[in-house]
């Protein structure tokens, strides 16, 4: 009877241990993956770990406060081969960080679908998260970081997605990385609410269509944004700021078509938007405030229409490089925002003549690239303003179609009741009771 007992106890501990695997009384992290069932959990203590390890079943992994897992700085610390795994709250640092090997190392290595990455916090590695030819991965709240601005080229991105589509990157923390978020060869990726200080570009697409880019943040790196050799990718409602250096931007599109880019803030940095090599893309919705270059647009970059954005309180708004590039201001009727005081006199909210940006910088910036330098600086005020007394400025933008800025307008009471004042006084002054007006009449 005895024996019955303790046999039917094992049966029982064997069928919960199936479920739930407690990581107690090994050190061998491994042993316990391999040890845990297909679809089982395996909990993970407050302690360190030794990488690097490799998961080849469908499984879920869950840390706890203190939870750690350490490589040994020549691999992946974790690398996943299979589908349906899930990392969940742990620190992973110390991936391989050469640059002559066969690979390129990461903290964890994503190869399977439908793999979820949530709160871990990853530092020491040359990529963060790496997902390569996978899709339908969730990235969520994840903190990664790397070494800094200074040694950029030898380390790689926060998260960087290869081949991979359909995932969701979200809620994430990258900071000091070569490149935030790098996607290549990736399509239909939502990239969401994701913020990147102190990179080279906080987000980079090359050859990566049909993304979604919303509601991320993006400040004090090179570029806040680069959009290369893609199509057909929206971003909207994204922040990029104190972008600065030399060559910095908040958002570059080269080489890329059919990119909507709607309602982002793009503040205090060296350009806002840079658009080179480029063609039929649709800026609307923006606000471009205290910017060196509010939007730089170079003559390869045609057809793309701007509607509705506000620029206010930028050194220069447009700034138009190597010729004409062919660029529509408004349409249907509807132009942008310009923050200067103009006429509407049949109070229709646009304003009743069209508005000329100039400026006289485009070829001083094309000619030498040291100006960008200098773009800040009191001297560069001073040339603007001499040349535009002296009409040497040129068009930069032509919006036939400007709308009127509340604060901007010149009322049309105010333009009656001039004209009421200005009348009376030459009527005054023509019938001499106005003697004390002279306008440089001599005795």
């Amino acid at each position: 009877m005895k024996r019955m007992i303790t046999g039917i106890t094992l049966i029982i501990m064997a069928i919960l241990g199936a479920q739930s695997v407690q990581a107690a009384e090994t050190n061998e992290l491994q042993e316990l993956i391999d040890n845990t069932p297909e679809k089982g959990v395996l909990e993970l203590e407050a302690k360190t770990y030794e990488g690097n390890v490799v998961i080849k079943k469908p499984m879920t992994m869950k840390g706890q406060k203190g939870t750690k897992i350490h490589g040994d700085k020549k691999a992946n610390v974790v690398e996943i081969e299979s589908d349906h795994v899930t990392l969940d709250n742990m620190e992973i640092r110390y991936s391989g960080m050469s640059r002559s090997s066969d690979e390129e190392y990461s903290g964890v290595r994503v190869m399977g679908n439908h793999t979820t990455l949530k709160n871990l916090t990853i530092s020491d590695s040359y990529h963060g998260i790496y997902l390569n030819r996978t899709k339908e991965n969730t990235i969520q709240g994840n903190k990664i970081t790397g070494h800094g601005t200074e040694v950029l080229g030898n380390q790689g991105y926060g998260i960087f997605i290869n081949r991979a589509g359909r995932n969701m990157v979200k809620d994430n923390y990258i900071e000091k990385t070569r490149d935030g978020i790098y996607v290549e060869y990736a399509d239909n990726n939502e990239i969401v609410n994701n913020t990147a200080v102190e990179t080279r570009y906080g987000l980079h697409y090359m050859y990566s269509n049909y993304n979604i880019f919303e509601g991320n943040h993006f400040n004090r790196n090179v570029g806040g944004a680069a959009i290369m050799h893609s199509d057909h990718i929206t971003l909207k409602d994204n922040t990029f700021s104190y972008n600065q250096g030399s060559r910095a931007f908040g958002l570059i599109i080269q080489t890329s078509r059919d990119i909507h880019v709607l309602q982002n803030e793009f503040h205090l940095n060296q350009r806002g938007l840079y658009l080179e090599q480029s063609t039929s893309n649709l800026i609307e919705k923006n606000d471009f405030f205290h910017n060196q270059i509010g939007v730089e647009v170079w003559a390869s970059a045609t057809a793309h229409t701007f509607i509705k954005n506000a620029f206010y309180k930028n050194n220069t708004n447009v700034l138009a490089v190597g010729g004409e590039s062919n660029n529509e201001w408004f349409k249907g009727g509807v132009g942008n925002y310009w923050n200067t005081p103009m006429l509407d006199l049949n109070d229709d909210k646009i304003g009743d003549s069209p508005f000329e940006n100039t400026s006289s910088l485009s070829t001083l910036v094309e000619e030498n690239e040291l100006a960008y330098l200098f773009l800040d600086s009191p001297a560069i005020t001073i040339y603007e303003k001499t040349n535009e007394l002296l009409s040497n400025d040129q068009v930069m933008a032509i919006d036939k179609h400007p709308l009127m800025s509340k604060e901007k307008q010149i009322k049309p009471i105010v333009i009656f009741i001039s004209i009421i004042i200005a009348g009376t006084l030459i009527f005054l002054y023509r019938k001499g009771k106005l003697p004390w007006l002279t306008f440089g009449k001599k005795d």
